[in-house]
């Protein structure tokens, strides 16, 4: 091996010192770390679009994102997330994932895997956080495991829509029954076993989480914010800085993530993919 492992925080991550994805990104070898470590870094990667891409495919099939109008230019398996624009009009979707979550949550397959690479970056601000879901079952109270195993919750990505121009004239009512149809609320367990290894963690999250079944609303909500303060304590979380060139490689399933605020007049761009399930292991 010609990098070294050095830990990121006490529970999970590691950054791969001296790896270079161009020379050592074959073979399943950056997937199986990932399942042992659920998040990886790699620093100062000068890879192309084309390059990325080809590191994704190494881990498993990419899938599309939603948002097709803020796909690369040349690769439309890459969303670009950015505040920069060219010829007046932006070329990524300036704000995403600003809320606890896991990628993908509120469709029936979510993607296990995501890749984000910077391209620019501010001194300052724009950081990602993430906190460990096995951590939080691991953790989680006698009580709260009894009451919370076999059930499961209903995810959604009614709770983050944002009206658009094409809204205009509808009603809330409206965009809410059209979202119903286009992309439905999904159920998932809350003790949700990754599709990989079999290793159940807590799977749920402020951003998509709406309910849990067999509980009314105010219970849901109750337990909703008494699961996300739980899993999100101190101790708990891993505060990426970014620089630029950086690849950071998370498991969906094991892992919320949240992303930093950052000053909107000074260039961000990243480059993302978001790789599914693959072969069980």
């Amino acid at each position: 091996m010609s990098y070294k492992l050095r830990p990121l925080s006490k529970y999970f991550g590691v950054e791969l010192v001296g790896f270079d994805a161009r020379r050592d990104a074959g073979g399943t070898e950056l997937l199986d770390l990932l399942l042992k470590h659920q998040l990886l870094l790699l620093r100062n990667q000068d890879l192309t679009a084309a390059e990325l891409v080809e590191v994704g495919r190494g881990m498993g099939p990419i899938l599309p994102f939603l948002l097709s109008n803020y796909r690369h230019p040349e690769f439309n398996e890459i969303l670009v997330t950015s505040n920069e624009k060219a010829n007046g009009k932006p070329i990524g979707v300036a704000r995403v994932g600003n809320f606890w979550h896991s990628d993908s949550s509120y469709i029936a397959n979510p993607a296990n895997t995501t890749l984000l690479h910077s391209i620019k970056v501010p001194p300052t601000g724009g950081d990602t956080l993430f906190a460990s879901m096995y951590l939080a079952l691991d953790e989680l109270s006698p009580e709260l495991r009894e009451t919370l195993e076999g059930r499961t919750a209903v995810h959604t990505i009614r709770k983050r829509y944002k009206v658009t121009a094409q809204d205009v004239g509808q009603s809330l009512r409206e965009i809410d029954d059209r979202l119903k149809l286009t992309i439905p609320d999904v159920t998932h367990p809350v003790f949700r076993k990754h599709p990989l290894t079999g290793r159940p963690a807590l799977y749920i999250s402020e951003g998509y989480t709406l309910s849990f079944e067999g509980m009314s609303w105010e219970e849901s909500q109750e337990m909703l914010e008494k699961l996300h303060a739980h899993a999100t304590r101190e101790h708990a979380i891993y505060r990426h800085h970014w620089r630029v060139g950086d690849i950071l490689i998370w498991d969906n399933p094991s892992l919320i993530h949240a992303a930093m605020a950052s000053d909107p007049e000074i260039p961000r761009t990243m480059h993302r993919l978001s790789i599914e399930s693959g072969v069980t292991r």
